[in-house]
């Protein structure tokens, strides 16, 4: 299974989500949202492709959450 990667606004919006993902037992890494993907704060949440369904029923609505792949991004959320 692919990695996803989730995208926010704010700062504070990926911090919270990467809390929450703990607080589920899920390892999310805070990145640098990538440049083909370009966000406002700059931050994003990666998560092990295994996870993808905890982390995609507890994301934000205004998040945009991507599969990453070997050719580039896949917008899923």
């Amino acid at each position: 299974m692919n990695d996803i990667i989730v995208v926010f606004r704010s700062r504070s919006a990926a911090l919270s989500f990467a809390s929450a993902l703990r607080s589920h037992g899920v390892s999310g890494r805070v990145v640098n949202t990538p440049r083909a993907l370009s966000s406002s704060c700059g931050l994003s949440v990666r998560v092990g492709g295994f996870a993808k369904s905890v982390a995609t029923a507890i994301c934000p609505r205004d998040a945009a959450i991507y599969e990453i792949r070997p050719d580039g991004y896949t917008k899923i959320g």
